[in-house]
């Protein structure tokens, strides 16, 4: 039995410290929750002073008191409408320190207790004060819990369930003070059922049982409210990070990408080496045109240019990698490998050049100069994963690779030519394709054996005119 109640005890111990340790929140979305805080705070106190002024108009359409009695009721409900038209108030100007809004509830019950206890002295006799507990005025109290939900915090959902709490036993021991007023815990007992109905009809008796279900079921809905409240910030962070972190991806991969990886918990986390094409690809002699041409143009150009490229990259099912003022990275086969990663790099430079020629095309039409390109494969070996620190990490493909790719597009201005692409691409691509690699191979040109920059090796080199 101890250990099933240490089992509970720290169930709840868990449900509370969840509720009340607020989620990891960037700030933005901590800022967003505050502004829905005082959205909520406003709305709930407008609908509360509504209600409370339609009860006002009610009694005083209704009520059988007259002059002084009248006045004292109708005096109770416009004190809560009052009330609830400041807190509106202080909230549409803005005054609302995070502290304010535990005081607004604090004073909702201790000023409704108050309400409570207060006997008419309009009125004389009156029903005994055993009839505030015996008719569950306790769910008055409700109003305000609901007021403390649609600010969408839970501590306050739980400060203000404490106040209903403690206001309710105020009323309690009031009640129990008062001469004549007798209670029992309401328990079937020896006496019968005859006795028991017989105590019951006395409007000075109560049973403390009915109390303390009252008080446990405003506890159980204070605890649900704030759990509830708890779990949907913490869905919306959750749907936040997890959109950012789509918008991240969408920046880079290609939509059925995004989807594959979004579906990951950790698409980056482990460093790998693997085999991939490497694509690299820029503006010829960008420097000058951007010297002497407006920046608005230059800027304009330049979006142009990248939308162009990239969305043919994504029509290549590839990795937009990099991009690097007048040029781009692209990688097919980081971070998810396939069975046509060359095959594919090489489809996108094709891809890539026809959609300049298009471009250039329009360009012509209106009077502008062509744009030429410079694009460079290589296939091998790489390395990818996380680079950086806690507060800058970027996922990164790194390696020789890399290296031959980038040389390789500088050398296609060398040669003159629009693109030069590895023997090592061109192979893996045949292995890809078999005899369909002669539809995208079939015209490039042979260079043999080249140096390139940095490598002490040569590689055998293929260009497009």
């Amino acid at each position: 039995m101890v250990g099933g109640e240490r089992g509970v005890f720290d169930t709840v111990r868990w449900l509370a410290r969840r509720t009340w340790t607020s989620a990891p929140e960037n700030p933005r979305l901590a800022l967003a929750f505050r502004t829905e805080e005082r959205a909520g705070f406003m709305l709930a106190a407008l609908v509360r002073t509504a209600i409370v002024l339609a009860a006002a108009l009610w009694i005083a359409m209704t009520s059988n008191y007259r002059g002084g009695a009248y006045a004292f009721v109708l005096g109770e409900a416009l004190i809560l409408a009052g009330i609830g038209a400041l807190q509106f108030d202080l909230a549409r100007r803005r005054i609302n320190p995070p502290w304010l809004k535990y005081f607004w509830a604090t004073l909702d019950c201790a000023v409704l207790t108050l309400l409570l206890m207060a006997r008419n002295p309009f009125v004389d006799g009156g029903p005994p004060p055993s009839t505030l507990l015996r008719e569950s005025l306790i769910l008055l109290y409700l109003v305000f819990l609901v007021q403390a939900t649609f600010t969408f915090s839970p501590r306050l959902v739980v400060w203000c369930g404490l106040c209903i709490v403690a206001g309710w036993t105020v009323v309690l021991f009031w009640v129990m003070s008062k001469p004549g007023v007798f209670f029992d815990l309401g328990l079937p007992d020896q006496s019968g059922i005859r006795a028991y109905t017989a105590r019951y009809a006395n409007p000075f008796y109560f049973p403390l049982s009915k109390w303390l279900i009252e008080v446990f079921a405003v506890a159980l809905l204070t605890f649900g409210l704030a759990i509830a409240v708890a779990r949907s910030r913490r869905l919306v962070a959750q749907a936040t990070h997890s959109e950012r972190a789509r918008s991240n991806l969408a920046r880079h991969f290609s939509p059925n990408m995004v989807e594959t990886l979004s579906l990951s918990d950790q698409p980056f986390d482990r460093v790998r080496r693997q085999n991939a094409a490497v694509l690299f690809a820029d503006i010829r002699d960008f420097t000058r045109f951007a010297e002497n041409a407006d920046p608005d143009d230059v800027i304009e150009l330049l979006r142009a240019f990248h939308g162009l490229l990239q969305h043919q990259v994504f029509e290549a099912q590839g990795t937009l990698d990099k991009v690097m003022g007048d040029g781009l990275m692209a990688t097919f086969g980081v971070p998810v490998s396939s069975s046509a990663d060359a095959a594919r790099a090489l489809r996108c430079a094709r891809g890539m050049l026809k959609a300049m020629e298009e471009w250039n095309a329009e360009r012509s039409a209106i009077g502008l100069d062509p744009i030429r390109i410079g694009i460079g494969i290589h296939y091998g070996a790489v390395v990818a994963g996380n680079v950086g620190s806690e507060q800058r990490l970027a996922f990164e493909v790194i390696g020789d690779t890399v290296n031959t790719a980038s040389r390789l597009q500088g050398l296609s201005k060398e040669l003159g030519v629009r693109l030069t692409i590895s023997a090592d691409a061109i192979a893996a691509a045949t292995r890809e394709l078999g005899e369909g690699a002669g539809i995208l191979a079939g015209d490039l040109q042979s260079h043999g054996d080249m140096m390139l920059r940095g490598r002490e090796t040569a590689i055998s080199v293929y260009s497009l005119a």
